[in-house]
C-alpha cells in the first residue's frame, strides 16, 4: 500500500485526549518517557515509493483518526551490519518529536511554553543511519537544553543521495536531483508549521547534525528556502565538502549504473529481486547497489565521495564557496582526533599511506599532496594518515565554513576529550564521540567502548559544559564565547572548557590554499 503509515491509526482515541496533538497532517498521540513526552514515527511527506521513487519529497495529505506515535518508522533501506544484515524500506520519511515534561503532574503539552526547536539530522556517510538509533532518542538532550527535539529520518544512499538524472543515459525528467535534501527541507517546513502545537517557537528552529548529518546542515546553510525558516545551524564534525558538482554527480551515477547492469563478480552477490533496472529493483537490491557503488567510488569521486547533495536549483552554490552561506548563526566544530581510528582499518601502514596519497590527489592534485607530505609525513605512519583523512574531511572544511560566514556570526569549538580505553587504543577524541557526550547516552554509540576502562566522571563533566553551551546557542543563537572571525577564538571541551586563540595555526595555514569544492578556482 503506497500510503502505509509507520504506526497504527486509532479511531477510538478522542482528538481532545491530552496526549493527542493536532498537526497539519493529522492527529498524533504521544507517550510518556523519562522526563519528556515522545511522538515517534510521525510521517512528514508522502512515501517515496512507486511513481515517487527517485522523486523529491511531496507534502502528504492528512490521515483520518489518531496516529499512535509510539515507535519509530523504518530505516531507509540499507546494510546495517553483519548481525542484522539488510534492513529498512523506502517508506522512511518520518520524524520523532520529544517535548520536555520534567514534572509528571504538569500538562502533557504546554502550548504556551514557546520553547526553541532542534531539528536533528543523523550521520552515516550518507548511506547509513537513522533517526531510530537509540543514541538519538533525545529525551536527555531535550531536557538539558529545554528545547523541543525533532529527529528526522530521510533518504540515504541511492534513494536520496545520488543525482541519477545526471547520468549519461537516464532521463532527468524521471530522476530528480537532491531527493534526500528535499526530504530534510520538507521536514523543516513541517516542523515550522507545527512547532506551536508541541509548545515550540517556530521562529527559533535550529538545525543540527553530525558527520554526514553535519554535511547536510552545511548544505542547508546554502539553500535559499531555509532563509525564513531557520534561526541557527549546528554542524558537528561536518563533512562540508561532501557536495557533488554536476560532473561529479554524473561520474557517480554512471558508476552505479555500470555496476547494476553488469554481471555479478561473485564477491558480493546481489539480493534476489535486484535485477538491472533502477525503477523495478527491490529496495534491498538498491541498498546492495549503494554499498557496491560506495566501495567503487572511494578515491574516484573526489572529497565528495559517491553519495552527496549536488549543485542544482535547490542548492545553487557549494556551501564552501565564498558568499554561498545564508546569514544565519552557525556553531561549528570538530573532534581533535577525528579519523585517527582509521589506523586500524588497513592491513598495513604502506597500504594506508597509498590510500592517503590517492585521496590527496583526488581532492586537489596541485596542493593536497603537498599538505600530506609536509604536515603529515606523507602518511607513512598510520596515525598520520588517519589524521590527514580526518582533517581533509572534517577539520579543514569546518574552518573554511567558520571563516566565510557573511556577517561573522560563527562560533568554533573542538572536543579534546579522550578516555583510558581510547588512549590505549591510540584513537583519542575520535569521530562521533561527541554524540554520547551531548545526548547523555553513555550506553549507546561510542559510549560503552569509550568507558570500558573508566573515565565516566570526566565525560560527565564534559557533557555538562557542552550541553550548557549548546542550550545557549539553541535559545539565543549565541553560545557565549567570542566569535571565530574575531581572533580565531575556539572553545576547547575536555572535562571543563577554555577559549583558545587559533589552536592549530599550522593546520589552518596549510589547508587554506587547498581547493575543497571540486570546482576549478
Amino acid at each position: 500500500m503506497c500510503d502505509e503509515l509507520p504506526n497504527r491509526i486509532s479511531t477510538g482515541v478522542s482528538a481532545h485526549d491530552p496526549w493527542t496533538v493536532d498537526t497539519t497532517t493529522g492527529a498524533v498521540r504521544g507517550h510518556q518517557i523519562t522526563g519528556a513526552v515522545a511522538f515517534r514515527g510521525v510521517p512528514y511527506a508522502r512515501p517515496p515509493v512507486g511513481e515517487l521513487r527517485f522523486r523529491r519529497a511531496r507534502p502528504r495529505d492528512p490521515w483520518r483518526g489518531v496516529l499512535l506515535a509510539d515507535r519509530p518508522g523504518d530505516y531507509c533501506a540499507q546494510w546495517r551490519n553483519r548481525t542484522v544484515g539488510w534492513t529498512g524500506s523506502e517508506n522512511c520519511l518520518w520524524l520523532n518529536v520529544v517535548v520536555p515534561r520534567p514534572d509528571g503532574r504538569s500538562p502533557v503539552i504546554d502550548t504556551g511554553a514557546n520553547r526553541p526547536v532542534v531539528v536533528y539530522l543523523h550521520g552515516g556517510s550518507n548511506i547509513h543511519g537513522s533517526a531510530a538509533e537509540p543514541l538519538l532518542s533525545g529525551e536527555h538532550f531535550a531536557a538539558a537544553t529545554d528545547a523541543v527535539y525533532v529527529a528526522v529520518n530521510y533518504r540515504v544512499g541511492i534513494f536520496g543521495q545520488l543525482a541519477l538524472g545526471f547520468a549519461d543515459d537516464l532521463d532527468p525528467g524521471r530522476f530528480d536531483s537532491n531527493t534526500g535534501l528535499s526530504d530534510i527541507i520538507t521536514a523543516v517546513e513541517w516542523v515550522h508549521d507545527n512547532a506551536e502545537a508541541f509548545g515550540g517557537d517556530p521562529h527559533r528552529i535550529t538545525v543540527m547534525g553530525e558527520s554526514s548529518g553535519g554535511a547536510m546542515v552545511t548544505a542547508l546553510s546554502a539553500v535559499p528556502r531555509m532563509k525564513n525558516l531557520v534561526h541557527g545551524f549546528i554542524a558537528q564534525s561536518p563533512a562540508a565538502a561532501m557536495v557533488h558538482t554536476p560532473d561529479g554527480a554524473r561520474r557517480a551515477a554512471d558508476m552505479a549504473l555500470k555496476i547494476l547492469r553488469s554481471d555479478d563478480d561473485g564477491k558480493k552477490p546481489r539480493p534476489e529481486g535486484t535485477g538491472k533496472d533502477l525503477l523495478t529493483a527491490s529496495p534491498e537490491g538498491l541498498a546492495w547497489l549503494t554499498e557496491r557503488t560506495n566501495d567503487a567510488a572511494w578515491g574516484r569521486c573526489g572529497i565528495a565521495g559517491g553519495f552527496a547533495p549536488v549543485i542544482d536549483d535547490l542548492l545553487p552554490a557549494h556551501p564552501l564557496t565564498p558568499g554561498a552561506q545564508l546569514d544565519i548563526p552557525l556553531l561549528i566544530g570538530t573532534n581533535l582526533d577525528e579519523y585517527v581510528l582509521m589506523r586500524w582499518a588497513y592491513p598495513s601502514a604502506r597500504a594506508f599511506a597509498t590510500e592517503a596519497r590517492d585521496f590527496a590527489e583526488s581532492i586537489d592534485p596541485d596542493r593536497a599532496p603537498r599538505v600530506l607530505a609536509e604536515l603529515y609525513g606523507d602518511g607513512r605512519r598510520r596515525a598520520d594518515a588517519g589524521r590527514f583523512l580526518g582533517d581533509a574531511l572534517f577539520t579543514a572544511p569546518a574552518v573554511r565554513m567558520a571563516s566565510q560566514h557573511p556577517t561573522g556570526r560563527t562560533w568554533m569549538y573542538r572536543l579534546d576529550l579522550s578516555t583510558p580505553a581510547y588512549d590505549l587504543a591510540g584513537i583519542g577524541a575520535t569521530h562521533a564521540l561527541d554524540l554520547p557526550v551531548l545526548f547523555g547516552r553513555y550506553d549507546s554509540g561510542r559510549g560503552p567502548g569509550a568507558l570500558a576502562l573508566g573515565g565516566r566522571q570526566r565525560m560527565a563533566a564534559t557533557t555538562a559544559v557542552m550541553q550548557d553551551r549548546w542550550k545557549r546557542f539553541i535559545h539565543d543563537a549565541d553560545p557565549g564565547w567570542e566569535r571565530y572571525p574575531v581572533g580565531l577564538a575556539t572553545q576547547l571541551f575536555d572535562a571543563g572548557e577554555r577559549t583558545v586563540t587559533d589552536p592549530d595555526p599550522q593546520l589552518r595555514e596549510a589547508w587554506a590554499p587547498v581547493n575543497l569544492t571540486g570546482f576549478p578556482r
